[in-house]
């Protein structure tokens, strides 16, 4: 089903985002100008009527977040892809550029944002709990969680160990949010873990561990349902070597630069 701004309902309740929304927003005149001026009245902080390499900074930002980046400074990696989207804006000089040359290259950034949602669409999920208190007490739990368990292969690792790779294994559908990611690590599973005092001495048995990490998920579907998270969700794998592929292509990025979702 969709709505009227171009985004799906899913199966599961989630948004679908299929890239029409940003296509309408992009291809009506009149409000994407509206668009412009107000992330450019916004971004131009000295108010010159022009945006510095500096005052384009948040704009940069906000697309390597949305790309799932470490923060700029992490890793040289990372900071190179943050220099070549900020060269986009810049054309690789260090002038200031004018609201004109803001507009063209967003309005090509958002048109591959567009293009990329239409060939694989994003689902955006609220997860509150709710599923993976489901999952948890649904019979079919344990003999899940088993075989999880039997792909794990720590040798020497602790308990806790063995809790965090079995939640990285869990997906969505099961209700938990992708553990893999720095956010959900730091914010979720880390401050549970440490709230249950795991023993690091406890010997690690499949019995055991089924025990204390259904303990675990069951404070994580606590966490969720007192603070859900959103998730953007898709059955495509982004590693960023499309990123890096399209970023050293000028043409390319100008027609196909479809891999970025940028949320303002």
């Amino acid at each position: 089903m969709q709505s009227k701004g171009g985004e799906m309902k899913s199966k599961t309740g989630g948004k679908v985002m299929d890239g029409s929304n940003i296509m309408e927003l992009v291809e009506n005149e009149k409000v994407f100008s509206n668009f412009v001026d107000h992330k450019f009245q916004e971004l131009d902080r000295d108010c010159d009527g022009n945006l510095s390499v500096k005052e384009l900074q948040p704009a940069v930002a906000d697309i390597g977040a949305a790309l799932g980046l470490p923060a700029q400074g992490s890793s040289p990696e990372s900071d190179h892809i943050y220099r070549e989207v900020l060269d986009e804006f810049t054309h690789g000089k260090q002038e200031k550029i004018s609201k004109t040359e803001f507009k063209e290259v967003l309005s090509d950034i958002l048109l591959g944002v567009a293009a990329g949602l239409k060939r694989d669409p994003v689902v955006i999920l609220r997860m509150d709990g709710q599923d993976l208190f489901e999952f948890i007490n649904s019979p079919t739990f344990e003999p899940e969680m088993l075989s999880l368990f039997s792909e794990i292969e720590l040798p020497g690792g602790s308990l806790q160990d063995y809790i965090i790779k079995a939640f990285e294994k869990l997906t969505v559908d099961q209700g938990m949010p992708p553990a893999t990611d720095p956010w959900v690590a730091n914010n979720i599973v880390e401050p549970v873990l440490k709230s249950l005092h795991i023993d690091p001495q406890q010997p690690v048995s499949q019995e055991i561990l089924l025990a204390e990490f259904k303990r675990a998920a069951e404070r994580v579907a606590q966490h969720l349902k007192e603070q859900p998270a959103i998730v953007a969700h898709s059955q495509n794998t982004f590693d960023g070597s499309g990123i890096k592929r399209l970023l050293s292509n000028k043409f390319e990025l100008d027609k196909v630069s479809d891999i970025f979702l940028i949320v303002y």
